[in-house]
């Protein structure tokens, strides 16, 4: 790419909540805001609380920082359920004044633009350029 400063990757995952208290909240997100019984709330919680937690955020921004490194270009990362959430990264996109963003998601259901662009309609981005995201 001519111009690293202006090209950038958007590494997109699913996103996992970083302990147990914050499972409830999670599953809204998964849902789309439609509430669980409490007892299947309750069973995840249980779950994951045996498993600790999950790597996933950890290891994307991992990957990030070893993405950008490589590349010598910025690496976003936005998760469609957590944070950090796809909307911040491309309000950083945005503000960081980048023209343009490969994306790469880790599960095909969340790539593509259509993902990242109904991220775009806030206060911050409306009156900027948006990158162009493939």
């Amino acid at each position: 790419m001519a111009d690293s400063r202006k090209n950038a990757v958007l590494l997109l995952a699913h996103g996992s909540p970083d302990s147990v208290e914050e499972v409830p909240d999670f599953l809204l997100r998964v849902t789309g805001g439609r509430p669980l019984p409490q007892p299947v709330v309750d069973e995840v919680k249980h779950r994951y609380g045996l498993i600790g937690r999950s790597p996933l955020t950890e290891l994307t921004l991992k990957q990030a920082e070893l993405l950008a490194r490589e590349l010598g270009m910025p690496v976003y990362v936005g998760m469609r359920n957590w944070k950090p959430f796809i909307a911040d990264a491309v309000r950083a996109l945005v503000s960081d004044g980048i023209e343009h963003a490969v994306e790469s998601a880790w599960r095909h259901r969340i790539r593509g633009p259509a993902w990242v662009f109904t991220a775009l309609i806030s206060p911050a981005t409306r009156d900027r350029p948006l990158p162009s995201i493939s």
